[in-house]
């Protein structure tokens, strides 16, 4: 009972997010502001407009997304069989090293 809770909530905060940027895009269009600033590209991505859109962050970002579903596949495959506890380990490690090792390479 209390999962179903927790899931259902954290399902609203994600569907929310999309939801609340739409709604200042929107805003900001009736207004006649541009609907990205240079300041909302550097607070969302970390990076200018034209970094964002490069081909060596891209080329990086699909490395590090196939990096991550490999690494995913091989602890659901490899790791899963020898039990829950193994795995939630695994996969706590994984996200430890790829949140060290992603801001590096970026």
């Amino acid at each position: 009972m209390l999962g179903d809770y927790l899931i259902w909530q954290a399902t609203n905060g994600l569907l929310l997010i999309p939801v609340v940027i739409g709604v200042l895009m929107l805003a900001r269009r009736l207004r006649g502001q541009p609907v990205f600033t240079e300041r909302d590209w550097l607070f969302l991505f970390g990076h200018s407009r034209n970094e964002v859109f490069s081909l060596r962050l891209w080329l990086r970002f699909a490395a590090l997304l196939l990096a991550v579903v490999i690494i995913g596949l091989a602890i659901s495959f490899y790791v899963l069989p020898f039990g829950l506890g193994w795995s939630v380990s695994a996969v706590l490690l994984a996200i430890a090293g790829i949140l060290l090792f992603v801001p590096r390479w970026f």
